[in-house]
């Protein structure tokens, strides 16, 4: 189980190797440890650093900073560039303020911004109700939905060593490739070296996570229920998903979002997983299209007789956000299925925008063709490493279909926007 592991303050080197790190992995990041600005930076050297983003709330927020401003001046120094800035922020502390001077289209304008302590902005969340966060190294996210946790009674445990449902067995029934393991998740691995350094001296924080993960992966699951999902996962293939997401909205996380989960092949090191409850479309199931019956309040699904005990909350009815069937072809085959349902939609929305304030290179938009369609194929390896943002199953394996033609992509992405306050 994840702990948050308490050491020494890093050496200066360690700090300059995590700022390098920033500027490396495209817009920079908030900086280092004592002064926070709170915002993502880029360009090259001689026009000024130019904001790609600003964290809602933070230092940078209050100071008024946009996104498409360039920082010209900090104080007295010249800013040519992000290095250059990252370089006098480094050498600031919390609580000092500093004069910025921002070219904003024809304009310049001078912005008073006082710095915050390095970490505030996602290590103080506020305290959530019970049952209504997430975590990331440790540290609780509010979501605003009903969230059971591996820690929670009820939840489900992705850090047992041993089945789940058959405790007598450590080791998976049918396990996937690789997979005939104790363990059934991993640490992160393809980090790049200066962050692996910052970590191998700190151990995990939620701002170090932000620097590594970059997309999500939604799957259905062929399972049905969560529960059904999770035994399948963990006491049958040996696999992992940090977020299990049932027919009645009820949202699990098995993993901290730090660790590695066997859910996407190739995303893995750089993705959180969510696994929605779901039987897939009708042409991959016999018998399946049975089970969605016709009545005075429209469509229901009607669930096997050997999960309509898994926990659901009472007299919830499983019922498709859509009344007919969607039909979509997902890598070249066309494939008709029923929706998700209402309440899985609006907690993946909050999610969705929960992990985008915390996580802000996490782009809230999908892979898209030149119509601007969310595309319906797999990515070429150039196209996934150079992706930030939310992904399909399939376009991570071109053998997967999930999460398949119904996935109401433009709901859940519009949705995730506004509770995250970005176009993006």
């Amino acid at each position: 189980m994840y702990k948050r592991q308490v050491r020494p303050p890093a050496p200066a080197a360690v700090w300059g190797a995590l700022l390098a790190l920033s500027l490396f992995c495209g817009p920079s990041a908030w900086g280092a440890p004592g002064g926070f600005l709170g915002a993502y930076f880029e360009g090259g050297e001689g026009e000024g650093a130019r904001v790609a983003r600003v964290l809602a709330d933070s230092p940078a927020d209050r100071a008024g900073l946009k996104a498409g401003d360039r920082v010209l001046r900090w104080g007295p120094w010249p800013t040519p560039g992000p290095a250059a800035l990252a370089d006098r922020l480094r050498r600031a502390g919390p609580g000092e303020a500093v004069a910025l001077s921002v070219r904003r289209g024809e304009e310049t304008l001078r912005l008073e911004v006082t710095l915050g302590a390095w970490g505030d902005f996602t290590r103080a969340p506020p305290r959530p109700a019970p049952g209504d966060a997430i975590y990331l190294a440790g540290v609780p996210i509010p979501v605003g939905a009903s969230v059971l946790s591996w820690k929670d009674p009820g939840g489900f445990d992705g850090y047992l060593g041993r089945c789940a449902f058959r405790p007598e067995r450590i080791l998976p029934l049918r396990p996937a490739a690789g997979c005939d393991t104790k363990r059934r998740y991993a640490a992160r691995r393809r980090l790049a070296p200066a962050l692996a350094e910052v970590v191998a001296a700190l151990g995990w924080t939620p701002e170090l996570a932000a620097l590594q993960i970059d997309q999500v992966v939604v799957h259905y699951d062929v399972a049905w229920t969560s529960r059904n999902c999770f035994r399948v996962l963990h006491d049958l293939r040996g696999l992992s998903c940090h977020f299990l997401l049932d027919v009645d909205g009820t949202l699990y996380q098995t993993l901290d979002g730090v660790e590695r989960a066997r859910h996407a092949g190739a995303a893995n090191d750089r993705s959180l997983g969510i696994e929605i409850a779901h039987p897939g479309p009708l042409e991959l199931t016999e018998g399946l299209a049975e089970r969605y019956r016709h009545d005075a309040r429209g469509v229901r699904l009607e669930l096997p007789a050997r999960l309509r005990g898994d926990p659901l909350r009472p007299g919830f009815v499983v019922r498709p956000a859509r009344p007919e069937p969607v039909v979509g072809e997902v890598q070249g085959r066309r494939l008709s299925m029923y929706d998700f349902t209402d309440a899985q939609y609006e907690t993946l929305i909050r999610l969705l925008g929960a992990l985008a304030r915390h996580l802000p290179r996490l782009r809230l938009d999908a892979p898209r063709d030149e119509e601007g369609r969310v595309r319906g194929s797999v990515l070429s390896p150039a196209e996934l490493a150079a992706f930030r943002g939310v992904l399909g199953h399939y376009h991570v394996s071109v053998r997967k279909q999930d999460p398949g033609p119904a996935f109401d992509w433009e709901r859940v992405l519009s949705g995730a926007r506004r509770l995250a306050g970005r176009d993006r």
